[in-house]
Parts: C-alpha cells; sequence; structure tokens
C-alpha cells in the first residue's frame, strides 16, 4: 500500500506531494488503472453481457441464412457489420487503455496569464490547464475531463473523448442492426433453421436479442444527439450537469488573494457575503480551488453582484499568504479542514474582516433535472466517490462510515501536524 505523503517547506508552506501520481486505494480496490484491471462494476459486467449477446445471436442465428440467402443486400450488411465491429473493437480498446492521467509539465503559467495554478490533494503536485478533475473512482486527475462512464469504468476526456463518441455512434450501429435484424426474423421464422426445429426457443433467443438490442440503440441514438449538443455548445458534460461556465474545473483567478484579503469580490470588488449551503442538491463551487462547497454544506463567501463568484474559509485562509498554493480538497476533507480551522486563533486577532455577516440571498444553482441530465447520469457520472449501500446489511453501511471517517482522520491528522495556521 502506497500513503499519500504530504511535504510542506518551512518557509512558504507550501504542500507538495510526495508521490506525484495517483496513489493506491487504501482499500485494495486498485484505483488509477485501466477499467480491464480494476475490480468489474455490476452495472460494467450486465452491459458488456448485453451487448455481446445481442451479437452473438445475431452471427450465429440469422446471419448464416441472410448469406445462404443469397441476397446481395444481406451479404453488403453482414460485411459491413463487420468491419463495423472491427472498428468499433478497436477504438474500445483504445479508450479503456489509453492514460488520461493529468501530468504536469513542469512548465508554470506566465505572469501575464490570467490564472494561477493549484493543486490536487490526491495526486497532481501541479494543475497548469483548464478542465482537470480528480476522478474518485479511477483515482487519479483527468486532463480535459468529460465524464466516468459506468459502462467502461474509465474516464472520459482529453485524447479519449474522440474515440469514445465515435465508439458510441459505431455501438449504436451495431445495436441497431442486431434490433432491426431480429424484428425481421420473428416475422419468418421458418426460413431459419432454429426457427424450423424448435421455434419456442427461436422465438426466445430472438426475442431477448430484440428488446436488448433496440433498447441500446435507443439509449445510444440519445447519448450521441446529447453529445453533439455538447460539441456545438463547446461544453463539457460535468458543465452542462453541474451549470458551470466552459473551463470548469478553473484555475484560481491571478490577483485573488489581495481582493480576497480585503473581503472583495476579484471581479468587482463589491463586498463578500457570508452564506451556507443547507441544501446537498445546491451547486456551489469555490472559485478559487474548484472545490465543492455545496457538498460539503459549510459556510462560505459569495458576491451577489458576479455570476458563480464564490470563496471557501481556506482558501480566505491562503489569501493572507501570497506563496501558500491552492489545493483542491475532497468534500470530506474540506469539511473536515474547515471545522479544525475554525478553532483556530485567527478569528481573535487582530485581523479587519470586510466580509458582511448578512446571508446572500441569491437563488442557488440547483442540479440539472432535464432529459439530457437523466441521459448523462445514466451514462456516467461525474468523478465524485459513487456511494454503495446494502439494504440486506444496514451494519455494512455503518462500518463503510466507520471506515471513510477513519481514512479521512488519518490523512487530515498527519497533514494538519504541518499545515501552518493563517
Amino acid at each position: 500500500k502506497i500513503q499519500h505523503q504530504w511535504a510542506f517547506t518551512a518557509q512558504s508552506g507550501v504542500a507538495m506531494a510526495a508521490s506525484p501520481w495517483s496513489r493506491i486505494d487504501k482499500r485494495g480496490n486498485g484505483r488509477g488503472g485501466t477499467s480491464c484491471l480494476r475490480r468489474w462494476t455490476l452495472v460494467q459486467l450486465a452491459s458488456h453481457m448485453a451487448v455481446f449477446y445481442a451479437i452473438i445471436s445475431f452471427a450465429v442465428i440469422i446471419q448464416p441464412e441472410w448469406l445462404a440467402a443469397g441476397d446481395p443486400r444481406f451479404r453488403l450488411l453482414v460485411v459491413c457489420f463487420w468491419a463495423v465491429f472491427v472498428a468499433t473493437l478497436t477504438l474500445y480498446g483504445f479508450v479503456c487503455f489509453a492514460d488520461t492521467r493529468y501530468r504536469d509539465t513542469g512548465s508554470d503559467l506566465s505572469r501575464n496569464s490570467e490564472y494561477e495554478s493549484r493543486m490536487c490533494e490526491d495526486c497532481s503536485p501541479a494543475i497548469t490547464q483548464l478542465r482537470v478533475k480528480h476522478c474518485q473512482t479511477c483515482g487519479k486527475c483527468t486532463q480535459g475531463f468529460d465524464h466516468h462512464c459506468r459502462y467502461l469504468n474509465v474516464c472520459i476526456g482529453g485524447r479519449t473523448y474522440a474515440a469514445w463518441f465515435w465508439f458510441v455512434v459505431g455501438l449504436w450501429i451495431l445495436m441497431a442492426t442486431c434490433c432491426y435484424a431480429a424484428i425481421r426474423a420473428v416475422g419468418e421464422p421458418e426460413i431459419y433453421a432454429l426457427g424450423a426445429v424448435a421455434a419456442g426457443l427461436f422465438y426466445f433467443f430472438v426475442g431477448v436479442q430484440a428488446v436488448v438490442s433496440g433498447l441500446a440503440s435507443l439509449f445510444m441514438i440519445s447519448l450521441v444527439s446529447q453529445h453533439i449538443y455538447f460539441i456545438c455548445e463547446g461544453i463539457t458534460t460535468l458543465e452542462y450537469v453541474k451549470d458551470q461556465a466552459a473551463g470548469f474545473p478553473s484555475l484560481p483567478p491571478r490577483g485573488w488573494r489581495e481582493a480576497v484579503r480585503n473581503g472583495e469580490c476579484p471581479r468587482c470588488n463589491e463586498e463578500l457575503e457570508t452564506v451556507e449551503a443547507e441544501d446537498p442538491s445546491e451547486v456551489w463551487y469555490c472559485t478559487i480551488c474548484q472545490a465543492d462547497v455545496g457538498k460539503a454544506g459549510i459556510e462560505f463567501f459569495t458576491c451577489d453582484s458576479c455570476e458563480n463568484m464564490n470563496v471557501c474559509p481556506l482558501c480566505r485562509s491562503l489569501a493572507r499568504d501570497p506563496s501558500a498554493a491552492v489545493v483542491t480538497y475532497r468534500v470530506s476533507s474540506l469539511r473536515r479542514r474547515v471545522e479544525h480551522q475554525a478553532d483556530k486563533s485567527f478569528r481573535n486577532s487582530s485581523y479587519i474582516s470586510r466580509f458582511s455577516s448578512f446571508s446572500s440571498q441569491r437563488e442557488p444553482r440547483k442540479r440539472r433535472r432535464t432529459l439530457s441530465a437523466v441521459v448523462a447520469a445514466v451514462e456516467g457520472h461525474t468523478g465524485e466517490p459513487v456511494r454503495k449501500v446494502s439494504f440486506c446489511n444496514p451494519d455494512a453501511n455503518e462500518r463503510q462510515d466507520e471506515m471513510d471517517d477513519a481514512e479521512d482522520d488519518g490523512s487530515d491528522s498527519s497533514e494538519d501536524e504541518t499545515t501552518p495556521d493563517f
């Protein structure tokens, strides 16, 4: 087991990751590898079995009769079917085994850039690009993150997005062909060998093929249509579901420290006000570190004049130290650090704050509930950890909570010993 350790310099207090790449899950789940090397999920296994069932049923039951019929149209359709199958299988292998991990190139942002770099709590020592997000399922930061595919169990983004899109198009062609062939076969079972010998088995196998391939093709065409819309709008699935501007997760805007230190908005210099998200479905992200303050349920600061300008308490503290690095924390870690910071002595210091004590009246953003959002949720998730609840054994849920708390306590306590007080 590889422990993720942090080293803090004595002078600047900047956190540097001792292990630059993703760590192995403490529970031995092997996070960080490819989808074929990680433990397969039930959704992943069921989807693969359904697709291969439809293809094998077509190849064994329907294809021989199409070839024996001598109709050139059927022969051309079979040739095109297997050509698309080979191309789709090639794209499948590339998407599953391609490394989408974000790697630090070692080049800092120029002083003329409008952004500063940030760091990931878990893996990346420095992030200097937009749309870099840490996926809790894969255990790594993904470059150009779009979503985590439930059926391939990999993160889609960066150089794999185009391959994944055409993979879905090819899979839709295969499933649509299988559905058409099955519906046609049900109408004339006597011309097929299995239908002439055992009609009951023929209707069962071909009927299942029609249902599976039909549902899959409907879902695939919905998914393709949705991502065509995303491509035209220039947004990702994550940005659409979270209702964020293009380029999310972003980077800290340059010059934010002085404005936040004075209790002002970095964009318009208006006074920041305090607000606390009471509903976990509310979408609130810290503009500086990109942490999910809404899900953490903590009090933070926002600007009513600007769109989506929020500052978490940790970034407020970092504003006092120009050399301190901005770190994106997990929800549980962020919540614990904010609670720990509330007991520190900076509240009783002579530090003058312009933060307003009145709550913001802005209408919070909600997660999208549109049909496209439902399709996106069925196809994948946004990188947050997926909670597995046992309905048969409630004690297992309590033990899982204890393990999560112990893991967070251990990581937070080891880091808090060297974290500078602001």
